[in-house]
């Protein structure tokens, strides 16, 4: 993998973790399902549509 494509990645896997921990903080110890935080980073991430773009053709130009 290219070093884009590993910082996009890097980056919402940060995102992801903190949205899980900041529901952890607030939750009463109820459990969710991972299928219940799908949507909820939309909009947010840091990451730009050209960035990704830019990895997914990386990827494409210089397989793994």
């Amino acid at each position: 993998m290219t070093t884009d494509a590993l910082l996009v990645q890097i980056r919402s896997l940060e995102a992801q973790l903190a949205m899980l921990k900041a529901d952890l903080r607030h939750s009463n110890r109820s459990r969710k399902s991972l299928a219940a935080y799908y949507g909820v980073l939309k909009g947010i991430s840091d990451t730009t549509e050209q960035e990704i773009e830019s990895a997914k053709l990386a990827i494409k130009v210089d397989p793994v």
